[in-house]
């Protein structure tokens, strides 16, 4: 695939080299993958390359290249089976968390054992919490230079084979601390520490031969050292860890998109039906073709999100958008592919059984898109807001229909009941079926916010408006009927279009 205009050479070249390097161990992958084998031989030959140490600062033994080179090397490295499961666990279980909030001491601690390939996985879920995480029950006390955790994590990737656990833990039940998420903390749990134990390793779709787990901590002493950020930042450190993990889940759909992609041409190119190549047919033309598109656009719109990441500037709706585009699309065009491949893409001997399974799971990791699609509502929203203000619109002097009004209107410096009716009868006129906000008649009169109350509530008293209130504070406000009566005669609403006559109304 190809280089991005904003790439720097170290960018252009680590891709090439990584992509043929998955090239020469793919059979190797694809082997392991069929033992139900843990592919260590290859994350040694990974962890050798330095791929690990992509993102990573030069000045702590990585390769200085940031989230942009972390997604180069992991949508390569998740063309193979398995193999990307647990090198993006180990991405990310710790990076970002330390290089954000860890101090100089951890950093210089973690970052190179990070960069030589220590693998490390990312603990969130348990039992009872899933995407709830503010709801997380596992605790951590302190008790001098030391933290005691206690609870249970499951759908842990990496589980048993990682050396490094970035996990969170509550350590305040205060009614208020737990409103305000800053209840939680991060914490680097270490394979060995007394008490931490695998509990069990399930079978997910996927992952035929990467653990995920159960961790059982019983009492597990964690040194002060050992936790990244202040105590009760841990909702910081998790929802700005989480951007970077939606970003990185986006990439490794890149690269199984394009194993798919390769799957499907190359057979469609071979397999005759009705005496001719079946990648002929134009139904699976159309197919293809909608492939490349949402392959393109997904790498476009990944590398962009990295890219802002890389730059210092906020990302969590590009990183969200990427994380749910990529991975829906990841699933329908893996239903899609099959199709075109008919019976031979339902079995285990081509890759798109494979595909679909990863792609499944990762509609679910690193969050799962329904609670996403919440987050880029919300934030897009709130990014958004001058853009999608609703423009005042006026009734046209001579057309009579609403068209949009330029500049703002001169204030009433005063409000009362009829100049108020009055505003909203207007609105009607031009948004019969809507309410006014706030903001709107806040645009109409220049007075406050106790005043502007005392008129709504005298009119609703009155049955002359009707007001929508969230909680005690009135939002919307609007014209009951009889308010429209009493602001103006019923000719004042009337309107008909040109071709209609009115001796053809009445």
């Amino acid at each position: 695939m190809e280089a991005f205009t904003w790439w720097s050479e170290e960018h252009k070249t680590l891709a090439s080299e990584v992509r043929k390097f998955v090239d020469e161990v793919m059979p190797r992958a694809e082997e392991a993958w069929w033992e139900r084998e843990f592919p260590k031989d290859i994350i040694g030959s990974i962890a050798e390359r330095g791929y690990f140490g992509a993102g990573v600062p030069k000045e702590y033994g990585g390769m200085g290249l940031g989230t942009t080179g972390a997604c180069i090397v992991i949508e390569e490295i998740h063309r193979m089976p398995g193999v990307g499961w647990i090198f993006g666990a180990a991405l990310m279980g710790g990076w970002h968390q330390v290089i954000e909030f860890g101090t100089e001491e951890q950093k210089e601690r973690f970052l190179p054992r990070m960069a030589g390939g220590e693998l490390g996985a990312i603990v969130i879920t348990e039992p009872s919490v899933g995407t709830d995480v503010a709801g997380i029950e596992t605790f951590a006390r302190r008790e001098g230079d030391k933290y005691i955790l206690s609870g249970k994590k499951r759908f842990i990737t990496g589980a048993g084979v990682a050396d490094r656990y970035m996990l969170y833990a509550r350590t305040s039940d205060d009614p208020e601390e737990v409103r305000h998420h800053r209840h939680l903390t991060g914490f680097i749990v270490e394979k060995g520490m007394p008490g931490f134990t695998i509990e069990k390793i399930n079978e997910v779709m996927g992952f035929d031969n990467v653990p995920n787990g159960y961790l059982n901590l019983n009492e597990v002493s964690v040194p002060l050292g050992n936790r990244i950020g202040e105590e009760g930042e841990g909702w910081r450190v998790m929802v700005s860890a989480l951007n970077y993990e939606r970003a990185l889940v986006s990439a490794q759909v890149l690269g199984s998109l394009r194993e798919m992609l390769r799957a499907v041409v190359s057979y469609g190119q071979r397999r005759i039906q009705f005496d001719q190549p079946t990648i002929d047919i134009p139904t699976n033309q159309f197919k293809v073709a909608s492939m490349i598109s949402r392959l393109k656009l997904a790498r476009l719109a990944t590398y962009y999100a990295a890219h802002l990441l890389d730059t210092g500037q906020e990302a969590a709706v590009e990183c969200s958008i990427c994380k749910v585009f990529n991975t829906d699309i990841a699933v329908e065009a893996s239903i899609e592919a099959i199709q075109v491949m008919g019976g031979d893409g339902t079995t285990k001997f081509y890759p798109l059984q494979r595909i679909l399974n990863d792609s499944k799971v990762s509609q679910i990791a690193g969050g799962t898109n329904e609670a996403i699609n919440l987050t880029i509502y919300r934030m897009g929203l709130r990014a958004m807001a001058d853009d999608l203000r609703m423009p005042r619109r006026i009734r046209h002097s001579t057309l009579g229909v609403p068209i949009t009004r330029a500049g703002k209107p001169v204030k009433h410096s005063q409000v009362d009941e009829d100049s108020l009716l009055a505003v909203l009868a207007e609105d009607y006129r031009v948004n019969p079926g809507l309410y006014m906000s706030r903001e709107d008649l806040k645009e109409e009169f220049d007075v406050g916010d106790a005043e502007l109350d005392r008129v709504m509530s005298s009119l609703e008293q009155k049955k002359l408006v009707k007001l929508h209130r969230r909680g005690e504070v009135i939002t919307l406000a609007k014209a009951t009927h009889q308010g429209l009566k009493q602001a103006n005669p019923p000719p004042y609403y009337r309107w008909f279009p040109p071709w209609v006559r009115e001796e053809n109304i009445f």
